[in-house]
């Protein structure tokens, strides 16, 4: 018997609501045209639809992102990092408990191996014309951030999908389809693994365009760039007889959201309803200062800070992806620090030798170092410039490019003594910040509740009633 399904499929949204809305809008007329037509379709996204460097995003803590999937009416989400790396296990849990779209994720468990909050390992979903589609999700582990940063398990990916694939053929799947938050590379390898087993994986986290469907050992591939700018359409032509099926033919393209195209009227309410909450939320006031606090001094009361959050003996502070731009005089709001500190990084504590301190504060009088363009691992905006390094509780003399004296907290460096630092996640690892002098720290805890601006933040405010802190 012959039969077709149209999937239509996005990711990686990142918050990009002025594109949203139209991308709302196109799926919307899309979704009449085929039922018009009497042809069955799925929904999909590949996750990474919510980001919490966005202000409407994090005021909202995620809601209106679950409120515009269920509008726009998703069968089905994969779980992106962006769902899961800047949020609270306990945010996390409550998200995928109150989505109306199941979030599917497999190789991702709670400590003690139960799927975390309301998460599904499977999907069985039958369309109109009868056809059973399973699903099932995976996203990028980052190693073991995840069990570390939220106490959370890994699972070892291949085994599970294996499990997921079995038990989906068992309750009767005809079609396959893995909605996979792996990257377009992770993906055309594990094609080859999975081959036999999966027809479909709709892909994402490596923002790649694919203008028409990857065939790798017999499974095709597809993924719909980033940030709203496309719809990804896969119409398959399946044969299916006594339990068995099999592809006989397959169409996909991209379609272009642009500012031009027309927007959803519900989508645009959610969205100021969004902002009307947006705008409470930035408006708090965390202090005022009679002075211009200049990128270098933001910097630097960014070092003090985290030294301050972590109680270490020094605080240390990279540059340029830690604050974009200075603050003015007058009122410091939540909303001026927000726009200025992008980048998703978390506080961590590590621990550094003293011939390590000293080689770092070398590094940051080396162009070539300082001027290191840097991407992914929580950097917003990507690629630029990791910039100089600012420290607390440290002080030097650097005399015709010498550096001299170095001490911490009024003592005298010792290069073999381990000191204890707090800073952002970036520098535990030199591939991501290109200070090489970062290599063999030892890293203590990492902070599971904020990020490095919400430790910022936390010191403006406890400093308050401090006149003259931030007055030169």
């Amino acid at each position: 018997m012959k039969k077709n399904i149209t999937i239509l499929h996005t990711n990686d949204l990142h918050g990009n609501y002025d594109l949203v809305v139209r991308q709302a809008a196109y799926i919307k007329k899309r979704v009449r045209e085929l039922k018009a037509q009497g042809e069955s379709y799925l929904l999909l996204d590949g996750g990474d639809h919510m980001d919490m460097s966005i202000n409407e995003c994090l005021a909202t803590n995620g809601h209106m992102h679950l409120e515009m999937l269920a509008d726009v009416g998703y069968h089905a989400m994969s779980v992106g990092n962006n769902e899961l790396l800047r949020s609270t296990p306990a945010l996390i849990r409550k998200h995928s408990l109150e989505s109306s779209v199941p979030w599917l994720l497999l190789n991702l468990v709670e400590g003690d191996g139960t799927p975390i909050g309301g998460m599904k390992e499977t999907l069985l979903v039958t369309m109109d014309n009868g056809v059973r589609v399973g699903l099932f999700g995976a996203t990028d582990q980052f190693g073991d951030l995840y069990e570390n940063k939220h106490d959370f398990r890994n699972r070892e990916t291949l085994v599970a999908i294996n499990k997921a694939v079995n038990d989906l053929k068992e309750q009767g799947a005809d079609v396959i389809v893995f909605l996979s938050h792996l990257g377009y590379g992770a993906d055309v390898e594990m094609a080859k693994e999975v081959s036999n087993l999966v027809d479909v994986i709709v892909g994402a986290h490596s923002h790649t365009v694919l203008q028409s469907p990857v065939v790798e050992s017999g499974v095709l591939i597809v993924q719909a760039g980033s940030h709203g700018q496309y719809v990804g359409e896969l119409k398959l032509g399946l044969y299916i007889e006594n339990g068995l099926h099999k592809i006989e033919s397959f169409e996909g393209k991209l379609v272009e959201i642009t500012p031009e195209s027309k927007a959803d009227a519900s989508m645009e309410d959610i969205l100021e309803k969004g902002r009307e909450e947006t705008k409470e939320f930035l408006s708090e006031v965390l202090y005022t200062t009679s002075v211009e606090l200049t990128h270098a001094d933001v910097i630097q009361l960014m070092a003090e800070a985290v030294r301050d959050y972590w109680k270490s003996e020094i605080g240390i502070m990279y540059g340029g992806a830690a604050v974009e731009e200075a603050l003015e005089s007058g009122d410091v709001t939540k909303g001026d620090v927000y726009n200025r500190c992008k980048s998703m990084h978390s506080p961590v504590l590590m621990e550094l030798k003293g011939e390590q301190i000293a080689g770092l504060i070398e590094d940051s009088f080396n162009e070539e170092v300082i001027s290191k363009p840097v991407y992914g691992n929580g950097f917003r905006p990507h690629g630029i410039p990791i910039g100089p390094l600012s420290f607390a509780g440290v002080t030097w003399c650097h005399h015709e490019g010498v550096i001299s004296d170095i001490k911490v907290n009024g003592e005298s460096l010792m290069e073999k003594r381990i000191y204890t630092v707090g800073t952002g996640s970036p520098l535990l690892y030199e591939e991501v910040c290109g200070y090489e002098s970062v290599k063999g720290n030892q890293l203590i805890e990492v902070g599971k509740t904020e990020m490095v601006k919400d430790v910022f933040m936390n010191y403006l405010r406890a400093n308050r009633e401090s006149s003259g802190m931030f007055n030169r």
